[in-house]
């Protein structure tokens, strides 16, 4: 069952907290941790397959474009292996200094979200 189904337009945010787990329909079998939530903004981060404890995957979701994806810097690598790095990205997309990927963006599409 999918939860959420955007087709890249503006979304309502649905609740979230930091450190719960989310799903996405593109990669239903690798689960997210949600690390931090701005207004329009959630950054989801999972372990990177096949490395070692502490190199993170992240996606950023936006809600008022019904997107998610990673931001709009060369090679897309950002550290987000602290909470505060974390927030600190989301506070630098909500000033509009960076914006989701236009080449890396999938539409918004949640499975489920859950407690971790």
């Amino acid at each position: 069952m999918t939860l959420m189904n955007a087709k890249g337009s503006p979304t309502t945010p649905i609740p979230l907290d930091p450190g719960g787990r989310i799903r996405f329909g593109i990669e239903p079998r690798r689960p997210y941790t949600v690390r931090a939530i701005s207004e329009h903004f959630v950054l989801c981060t999972r372990q990177r397959d096949f490395a070692t404890t502490g190199e993170f995957v992240y996606t950023v979701i936006d809600w008022r474009n019904g997107i998610r994806g990673p931001v709009n810097v060369i090679g897309q690598s950002c550290d987000v292996s602290t909470d505060e790095q974390c927030r600190d990205l989301l506070h630098d997309l909500e000033a509009g200094r960076w914006e989701i990927s236009h080449r890396n963006r999938v539409q918004l599409d949640i499975l489920d979200r859950g407690e971790s």
